[in-house]
C-alpha cells in the first residue's frame, strides 16, 4: 500500500503539471502496454494524495478523470490565498488600482466557488491569506459563517500584505465577531490589523503576529476566552504595563516575542506552566501568583539578565525546575553572590552565552551551579565565543555537585578557558554520567521556537574533534562517565 502511495504522488505530480501545460484540456495519452496504477489506488489513498497539494492545485485535479471529479470537495485541510489568483504570481502589495480589484474579484470568486461544491465533510484546518480590502472584507463574515458550519478546529487568517497596508491608512480591524461562534474552533492564528474581543468559550490556542490591540483588550480577551490554554503575542502592539491575570483564567503557556512597548509584565495565573520571553531590553517581570509555573525560557540581549534572573526572579520563582536563558557573557561582570538566591528545585538549565571578545574566566559559571545544588542536566552554549586563553582569576573553592549527571559542551573552540570548566566540572560532579562536547553552538531559539545549530565554517571540524579527544585522553577520567565528542 505505501509503495502504491509513492507511485501515485509521483504520477499525480507530473500529471498535475502536464494538465496545467495544457490548460486543463482533455486530452490525454495512453502508453501502450502500461498499467494505469492511479485508477487502482483506493478513494482513501487519492483521497490522502490529493489533500498534499495545495487545494488550487487539488480543486484541478477534478479534471483529470470522472472518479476525481469531486474527491477535493472531501479534502480536511484547505489553504486559500489570493496572491495563488494572481496569473504572474505578483504579490497583492504591488497591485493597484484596477488590477487589485481584478485579483480581489477573482479570489472571491474562487472562494465562494470552493464553498459552493464542497461536499460538507468536516475541515479540521483552514487557512485564509489574502489582503482584507474591498470585497473580500465584505465577503469575510460569510465566508467565516461556512467555518462554524464545517466543524473547524484550526483557523489560520494572514493579512498577506498588512505591513503595507497600515503604512497607507488601510487598518484591518478584526473583531472575534466575524470569527465563527461554533464550538469546534480550539486554535486561531491571526497575522496582522487590530483585534476587538467578544466571547470565544471552546478557544483553546491563540497566537497573534503583528496585531495591534485596542484599549483593555488584553484583559477583554483573558475575561472572555475562559478555555484559552495557551497564547502568544509575537512583534504585537501591546499596553506598556501587560497584566495577565483572571479569577477563572485556564492559561497554561504564554509566549511574548519581541513586544518592543512593553516595559513591564505581571503574572498571575494559578494553572501557568511555561513562559516564555523574547526581548532586546530589559523589563520588569512580577510574578504575583504562578505556583504551577516551571519552565522559564528568557532571551533578553542584556548583560543584567543573569543577576536580574538570580536576584528577584529566582526569590519569586523557587519552584522552577526548568530554565533556559540567553546572556551576554558581561553579565559576570556584575554578577555577585551576595544579592542571589538559590532554585533550590531547578532540574535543568540551559545557558547560551555570548561573549564576542570578551576576556571573562568561565570558571565563575561554577557560581551558578552552586546556586542549583540540585541540578541534574547543564547545557552551555557559547556563541562568537572568546579565543581569551589566559589562566583562571582566582582559585575557586571546591564544592563537589552530587546531583548532577548530564553536561552539554557546544560551540567549543578549545581554548583553554573552556577545557579549565570541563576539567573542574569532571572533577566536581562526583556522579556525572554523561558529558558531549560539540563544535557547532547548539541553543534553543525562543523566537523560532527550536533548536538552533550555528556553523562554524571556519574550522576544521575534524582536526578539531581529533585534538580534543588526543587531549581528554591524555587526562584521567572516570570510567563512569561517558565522552561524546560531536
Amino acid at each position: 500500500m505505501l509503495r502504491a502511495c509513492i507511485t501515485g504522488i509521483t504520477c499525480l505530480v507530473f500529471l498535475c503539471g502536464r494538465f496545467r501545460v495544457l490548460e486543463y484540456g482533455t486530452r490525454r495519452r495512453r502508453v501502450k502496454g502500461r498499467e494505469d496504477r492511479i485508477s487502482k489506488l483506493p478513494d482513501d489513498v487519492i483521497l490522502l494524495i490529493i489533500s498534499r497539494l495545495d487545494t488550487r492545485d487539488a480543486v484541478r485535479t477534478s479534471v483529470m478523470s470522472r472518479r476525481w471529479k469531486h474527491v477535493y470537495t472531501f479534502i480536511s485541510e484547505v489553504r486559500l490565498g489570493c496572491c495563488s489568483m494572481s496569473t504572474d504570481s505578483t504579490p497583492c502589495r504591488k497591485l493597484e488600482g484596477e488590477k487589485l480589484s481584478q485579483l480581489q474579484r477573482k479570489f472571491v470568486h474562487a472562494v465562494d466557488a470552493f464553498l459552493k461544491h464542497h461536499s460538507g465533510s468536516r475541515i479540521i484546518y483552514f487557512e485564509l491569506i489574502c489582503c482584507f480590502r474591498g470585497c473580500i472584507l465584505d465577503s469575510f463574515s460569510r465566508w467565516m459563517n461556512n467555518v462554524g458550519r464545517w466543524g473547524v478546529k484550526s483557523l489560520i487568517i494572514r493579512y498577506c500584505c498588512h505591513s503595507h497596508v497600515l503604512k497607507r491608512n488601510y487598518p484591518l480591524v478584526l473583531s472575534s465577531d466575524f470569527l465563527p461562534q461554533a464550538t469546534s474552533v480550539e486554535c486561531i492564528y491571526l497575522m496582522g490589523g487590530s483585534f476587538q474581543i467578544s466571547s470565544q468559550k471552546a478557544l483553546k490556542d491563540l497566537d497573534l503576529t503583528d496585531v495591534a490591540f485596542t484599549s483593555e483588550a488584553v484583559e477583554r480577551l483573558l475575561l472572555n476566552f475562559c478555555s484559552l490554554q495557551s497564547l502568544k503575542l509575537k512583534s504585537c502592539t501591546l499596553p506598556s504595563k501587560l497584566h495577565i491575570h483572571g479569577p477563572d483564567l485556564q492559561l497554561k503557556n504564554l509566549r511574548l516575542f519581541n513586544c518592543s512597548k512593553v516595559v513591564e509584565i505581571d503574572l498571575s495565573a494559578t494553572n501557568l506552566t511555561t513562559f516564555e520571553l523574547f526581548t532586546h531590553r530589559m523589563m520588569t517581570l512580577s510574578f504575583s501568583n504562578v505556583p504551577l509555573l516551571q519552565n522559564l525560557r528568557v532571551d533578553i540581549c542584556d548583560h543584567k539578565v543573569a543577576p536580574y534572573i538570580f536576584g528577584n526572579v529566582a526569590k519569586d520563582l523557587p519552584h522552577l525546575r526548568c530554565m533556559y536563558f540567553w546572556t551576554d557573557a558581561r553579565f559576570f561582570e556584575a554578577f555577585e553572590i551576595g544579592g542571589v538566591n538559590k532554585l533550590i528545585h531547578l532540574r535543568q538549565l540551559a545557558l547560551v552565552l555570548e561573549y564576542q571578545n570578551i576576556n571573562i574566566d568561565l570558571l565563575a559559571l561554577a557560581t551558578i551551579l552552586d546556586l542549583c545544588p540540585l541540578l541534574h542536566k547543564f547545557h552551555i552554549s557559547m556563541l562568537l565565543p572568546s579565543t581569551f586563553d589566559g589562566k583562571p582569576v582566582e582559585k575557586r573553592v571546591v564544592r563537589p555537585h552530587t546531583q548532577l549527571k548530564e553536561v552539554d559542551f557546544s560551540g567549543f573552540r578549545g581554548t583553554q578557558n573552556e577545557y579549565n570548566l570541563m576539567w573542574y566540572i569532571l572533577k566536581n560532579a562526583v556522579f556525572l554520567e554523561r558529558m558531549s562536547i560539540s563544535v557547532d553552538a547548539i541553543y534553543y531559539h525562543v523566537n523560532l521556537e527550536g533548536w538552533q545549530r550555528t556553523h562554524c565554517s571556519q574550522w576544521d571540524y575534524k582536526k578539531k574533534r581529533r585534538i580534543i579527544r588526543e587531549r581528554l585522553q591524555r587526562e584521567t577520567i572516570s570510567k563512569d562517565v561517558e565522552i561524546l565528542i560531536m
